[in-house]
């Protein structure tokens, strides 16, 4: 079955370009530059690290979210790019992790709104121990596969979203949720309220900790009282998923209300980040600077002369005020518009095989840059799409 998110990927692409590192950014109010830039390596290749022709499990088994990785108890290394049928990629290290077939998770398919469980998606992951491992799980809702559930016949206008909770006590082999399903994020409306564009909050971006507590990044495209944009949510207990609040603008006080379940009228918004325009692919710690770095794939730019798409990054001291955005490199999105391309690329995220964090939270000076890689037929994608990576490095600016 094809899922939305892929549904929504099919839309025309733009001629492949070439990566084009820019140097320097203005600072932002209270924000200092980091000094450092990143660029792709002068040695890079573009590897396959999983070919869908070669080793996918069924048709539709494909990288369908940016890459999440951990050291299990073990010693492996365990890995998701997850599609609706979450499978684990498992490997020595971080640059021979393979394919499995056996599905870590999947969700029940469910017509019921209420139980957050039509398709999932696992999105981020974090342990401590590497046997213990909880996981937040972007959740969408099909009306329009539900009948009399949506006014609409198309998928996007009926297109509901919330960001949810699972653990593992198995090392990522296996995720099992709580009844009813712990809310992380979500509109404080049902599914049926504001019909006609794609609601609800997105995409997480995976966990990193610090200072004693947990955080991430999550995208909303607004609506009721709530801008679009990117929130910052933090949990005082990792292991208890209905200690994540979002950030107010002050404090971080907001708890997701069921909209279902709870009384609607204590919903508030949480405060977006600029200038984060849309979902953080990944977010990580730049150990030689100190810096949070977050990474995000966006569409055309015409203000800047970008065709297609580009994958840019922002700096951070606190998670909070971040640096206008750079460009790493320019290359063809899911939201290009020229049918001429051949590929497209998507789900971007930065991991360091190196990296001296269990949960991979941090980088040296060199990393990789994992995407999926998307083939283009007829202005049209279908399931071939592999999972790529790229060789970065962040260059000391000035003496």
């Amino acid at each position: 079955m094809r899922s939305v998110r892929t549904a929504l990927a099919c839309l025309p692409a733009a001629l492949l370009a070439i990566g084009i590192p820019v140097a320097g950014f203005a600072k932002a109010p209270g924000q200092q530059a980091s000094g450092y830039r990143l660029v792709v390596a002068p040695d890079a290749k573009e590897e396959t690290v999983v070919s869908w022709a070669r080793e996918r499990c069924e048709e539709w088994d494909l990288p369908d979210a940016p890459l999440r990785a951990f050291r299990d108890n073990k010693g492996e290394v365990v890995a998701f790019a997850s599609h609706y049928r979450s499978r684990p990629l498992i490997g020595g290290d971080l640059t021979a992790i393979r394919k499995s077939c056996a599905v870590s998770f999947e969700a029940k398919s469910s017509a019921d709104p209420s139980q957050f469980s039509d398709k999932s998606w696992i999105a981020a992951t974090w342990t401590g121990d590497g046997r213990r491992v909880d996981a937040l799980l972007h959740a969408e809702y099909h009306a329009d596969k539900h009948p009399g559930a949506c006014r609409f016949k198309d998928a996007m206008s009926c297109w509901y979203n919330v960001v949810t909770a699972a653990h593992s006590v198995d090392g990522g082999l296996s995720f099992k949720t709580d009844e009813p399903r712990p809310l992380v994020a979500a509109p404080g409306f049902p599914q049926d309220v504001g019909q006609g564009r794609h609601r609800g909050f997105f995409n997480p971006s995976n966990i990193v900790q610090k200072d004693g507590a947990w955080y991430a990044l999550i995208m909303t495209t607004g609506g009721e009282g709530q801008k679009n944009g990117v929130c910052l949510f933090r949990s005082a207990d990792i292991k208890d998923p209905t200690s994540w609040r979002a950030y107010d603008g002050q404090d971080f006080t907001i708890r997701a209300v069921d909209p279902y379940r709870d009384d609607l009228s204590e919903a508030r918004p949480c405060q977006t980040l600029k200038p984060l325009p849309t979902t953080v692919g990944s977010l990580t710690r730049h150990e030689p600077s100190g810096k949070w770095l977050a990474l995000l794939h966006l569409g055309p730019d015409p203000s800047q002369n970008i065709a297609g798409g580009r994958v840019a990054y922002s700096w951070s001291d606190d998670l909070i005020r971040w640096s206008p955005l750079q460009t790493l490199l320019v290359q063809p999105t899911m939201w290009s518009k020229n049918c001429s391309d051949r590929l497209r690329y998507g789900y971007g995220a930065l991991a360091d095989p190196a990296s001296r964090s269990r949960n991979f939270e941090t980088t040296g000076d060199e990393a990789y840059l994992f995407m999926t890689r998307m083939k283009v037929a007829d202005c049209k994608l279908g399931p071939d799409r592999d999972l790529v990576r790229l060789k970065v490095q962040f260059v000391k600016e000035g003496p």
